[in-house]
């Protein structure tokens, strides 16, 4: 049977740039007429994607399976950790979670678990041309190696040649490489094949005989440099993007003020990322302590992974009063998932699902209640509309959305509500009505994300906030904004790294990707 190729990309620390460059490999490789697949086996982020057939992995790995032009799986992301409080995550396996686990409880999880991790990518790799493996934090945190589950000791397991990726952005890259290779012992150091460089801007040949220098301490080659790439249009999944849209960051510009909500656990902020793209749209992320603005056009509740601890820490924080000044003055509410759960009348957890509190009061703004289950709901939706949530904006009814769930709170809807839109599964049966308005179109809230992906929902929404219809003719669907992205992404890779060295030259295609497959998770 055909083996995969195996290639893994380190790096010397977090947010070096080894998602994106995973994400650009694939889809270059793709490009070349390779099958190839995405594989991470342990991630950690409250922001994960929901899989076509329900359950969820990381937004990375799913951004790199559509790089990949395939359709995302659990397997590529076997081990998903959403952190929760004192020390606690809840643990998802393939897709699933199997429960909420202490520091001590996930390191004796992980002894059963790795060698199950270590047949789920043989199963991959058994169905592909290639395998681009991400590493996690830095492979030389020498005081967890022989637990580490998605390092070296993963590239050792599967036999994976390491590409090791350092960022010159922060400074001292030549010792960040030469230093993580140093810590690692001397059997683990051969798994690191190349150097690279990382978000580079200026002259080129000014790095020269800094990589020499390098390569003759440690006989370690570098591959290649890749050059900063600005602000890409890309899920994020760890981190908010802080930029505006139309790059205008003064606080005076015109155009539509959109205020988020920026919650301890925040999750699920790619909700928010169609804004940031559209000209005259102003984003600003509000942390609890802030001060608030004078003015915004909209307010968003945005998901998070403690819906009650966070609503309790809201009304304990100096932007509470300013959010109900803004509400009697009819500034636009828009609640998704767990925000949506705080405009509910109450929050029930009885047996402990999410918090130690068992109930608390909502901000009671829309007409339902809420209760906590310890099933999770992870499932791709279509949401057809039958009431648009903004007025002026009839055109939506009738209209189909595509989004999707992620959550354990049920809302049970009072007497008299009336939901704006109906949910579907992928095979057409009903899930029943979702999301409400208030009576005077002020408040509105829906357990699915996604929606503001919908170029017709969020033009709607801007006509709801300013009366009138948004300006920039020019703003395209978020789907195909991605897709050029990803291919900007290729393009550097390609310019970057030799790829024929990275991947080998036996590269007989194991079948050609489908004409025009992608994954619409985002």
């Amino acid at each position: 049977m055909k083996s995969a190729t195996r290639r893994m990309v380190l790096g010397t620390g977090s947010g070096v740039g080894k998602s994106l460059v995973v994400a650009g490999i694939c889809r270059a490789a793709a490009r070349m007429g390779l099958r190839v697949m995405p594989f991470k086996s342990q991630n950690m982020s409250n922001n994960s994607a929901v899989l076509p057939g329900g359950g969820e992995i990381a937004r990375a790995q799913a951004l790199q399976a559509r790089a990949a032009l395939v359709v995302p799986e659990a397997g590529m992301n076997p081990v998903l950790l959403k952190p929760m409080d004192k020390g606690r995550s809840q643990v998802i396996f393939l897709g699933r979670s199997l429960g909420i686990f202490s520091i001590s409880e996930y390191r004796e999880l992980k002894k059963e678990l790795f060698p199950k991790v270590c047949e789920i990518f043989e199963n991959l790799a058994a169905r592909c041309d290639l395998v681009v493996l991400e590493g996690a934090g830095s492979p030389a945190e020498i005081n967890l190696l022989d637990e580490d589950i998605a390092n070296i000791r993963m590239a050792r397991a599967v036999d994976a040649q390491a590409m090791l990726l350092g960022d010159i952005e922060r400074g001292g890259v030549f010792a960040q490489l030469f230093g993580t290779l140093e810590l690692l012992p001397p059997e683990d150091r051969s798994i690191i094949r190349w150097f690279a460089i990382n978000k580079f801007r200026g002259e080129r040949s000014l790095l020269d005989s800094g990589m020499e220098a390098i390569t003759n301490r440690t006989g370690v080659p570098f591959l290649g440099v890749m050059d900063h790439m600005g602000s890409l249009a890309l899920p994020d999944e760890d981190s908010f993007r802080t930029r505006e849209a139309g790059g205008d960051t003064e606080m005076s510009c015109p155009g539509i003020h959109i205020v988020v909500i920026e919650w301890p656990h925040l999750s699920n902020r790619s909700d928010i990322d169609p804004f940031l793209n559209d000209k005259d749209v102003r984003v600003t992320f509000l942390s609890l302590s802030a001060a608030p603005p004078e003015h915004a056009h909209a307010i968003v509740l945005p998901g998070t992974r403690q819906t009650m601890e966070d609503l309790r820490a809201f009304y304990d924080s100096p932007l509470y009063p300013w959010f109900c000044e803004q509400h009697k003055k009819g500034t636009l509410l828009f609640g998704i998932c767990g925000g949506y759960q705080m405009f509910g009348h109450e929050i029930r957890d009885p047996e402990g699902v999410e918090s130690s509190r068992s109930w608390m009061p909502g901000l009671a703004l829309l007409p339902f209640s809420v209760r906590f289950h310890e099933k999770k709901i992870a499932r791709p939706v279509q949401a057809r509309i039958f009431r648009s949530p903004f007025s002026g904006s009839d055109n939506l009814v009738g209209m189909t959305v595509s989004g999707y769930e992620i959550r354990q709170g049920r809302q049970t809807m009072h007497e008299g509500a009336v939901p704006c839109f109906e949910l579907y599964d992928n095979e057409g049966v009903s899930l029943g009505g979702e999301g409400l308005v208030n009576a005077s179109g002020t408040v509105f809230g829906s357990p699915v994300h996604g929606l503001f992906d919908s170029t017709p929902f969020r033009q709607a929404f801007y006509t709801r906030v300013t009366g009138k219809r948004h300006p920039d003719s020019s703003m395209d669907n978020a789907e195909e904004r991605i897709d050029r992205e990803l291919d900007r992404l290729a393009d550097a890779v390609m310019e970057a790294f030799p790829m024929e060295e990275f991947l080998g030259h036996d590269r007989t295609p194991f079948s050609l990707p489908k004409e025009g497959a992608r994954s619409d998770v985002f």
